[in-house]
């Protein structure tokens, strides 16, 4: 079966994202998905702008939609099933690898994704970055529950033991950033503390869990987050913070902010968590690291299974306690994707941009 779609095509070399009409076909493990609404990733943006990108590129990688054809080896939906694209596969234990997807434009050029993509009226895609939505799934819900909920929720859940009662510094109040802040109210952190350097994130932050808040730009934010964090033992500092700027050179300056390690006493310190990706080296205080016992934990997808993790999200939604129309700052059409993504490059989202078809 083939099936017309718009796709948002951004062309090798080149940083606009141009509509093109195409026909999508799904053979073998592929599935065809009709989009109801995507989000807008600021991870994409990495892409957009690299200047050493030669091949046409898809993008996007969360949304919510129906499946409208499968590929003959598809297994896992069919046509009708609602479903969410995610870009961690559903079940990387199965023994065979997701493929990339790819569109073949009408001039005949390949353009390729880096896992899934979902930035057009349609998606093909493997079925193991599909996972059929969980009852009571809002679209607001269904349009970040692939990445940035899945990101910055599932750190907190999943990458480290956060406890009720304890101390967290979420670092970039963004989309995922929120998202780990609501997560750490939810489990019970007595302390959070959102740092960003924009001061309408930093309020929006207090909405969704945050404790405290510091303007990384109007002040000094370790030596703030110490002076809201000092423990009986005498030390200072958050038990766990969580970077979500992808900012390489802040790294050093979240790990500052985790409380130390006593030395004599068997008490390890406490850790920072990667929850942005760097896209270039940083370097760390390795004595910061060493005497003060700390951790410094990888995180990817939020460290997410997402057939576990997902239906988890959907609980949060039903009891009140995450509302993902709140996430969802700013909206936007197909034809309006490239004031999406300049609205991101610019800092004039505050939450997450979606757009809805």
């Amino acid at each position: 079966m083939t099936v017309q779609a718009k796709i948002a095509v951004l062309p090798a070399n080149q940083r606009e994202l141009e509509i093109r009409d195409v026909h999508l076909e799904a053979t073998s493990y592929e599935v065809i998905v009709q989009q109801k609404a995507f989000g807008v990733c600021h991870s994409q943006l990495d892409r957009i702008n690299r200047d050493d990108r030669t091949e046409a590129m898809v993008l996007g990688h969360e949304s919510i939609g129906t499946v409208v054809a499968t590929g003959n080896q598809v297994e896992y939906v069919r046509p009708g099933d609602e479903v969410i694209i995610t870009w961690v596969p559903r079940n990387p234990l199965g023994g065979r690898e997701p493929v990339p997807s790819r569109v073949v434009l009408p001039d005949g050029e390949e353009a390729r994704s880096h896992n899934s993509f979902t930035w057009g009226t349609h998606a093909v895609v493997d079925e193991q970055y599909l996972v059929k939505v969980p009852e009571g799934t809002s679209l607001d819900l269904g349009t970040v529950i692939g990445c940035a909920l899945m990101t910055g929720a599932g750190a907190v859940l999943n990458s480290v033991p956060v406890e009720a009662g304890q101390s967290v510094a979420v670092w970039g109040a963004g989309g995922v950033g929120l998202c780990s802040i609501a997560a750490a109210s939810i489990v019970g952190a007595a302390t959070v503390i959102a740092v960003d350097v924009d001061d309408d994130k930093l309020q929006l932050a207090k909405a969704f869990g945050a404790t405290d808040v510091v303007n990384a730009k109007t002040s000094d934010p370790v030596a703030a987050i110490r002076a809201l964090t000092p423990h009986e033992d005498g030390t200072a500092g958050v038990d766990y913070s969580f970077d979500c700027t992808g900012i390489g050179n802040n790294v050093p300056v979240s790990l500052a902010s985790v409380r130390p390690g006593l030395k004599g006493s068997g008490l390890r310190g406490g850790a920072d968590v990667l929850v942005g990706i760097p896209r270039v080296p940083f370097e760390l205080d390795a004595m910061d690291l060493l005497n003060g016992e700390k951790n410094l934990v990888g995180c990817v997808g939020g460290s997410c299974n997402p057939e576990r993790d997902f239906p988890v999200f959907v609980d949060w939604t039903q009891d009140g306690r995450f509302d993902p129309s709140a996430l969802v700052t700013n909206r936007y059409s197909l034809d309006d994707i490239n004031v999406a993504v300049d609205d991101l490059h610019h800092g004039r989202v505050r939450g997450r941009a979606v757009i809805t078809l």
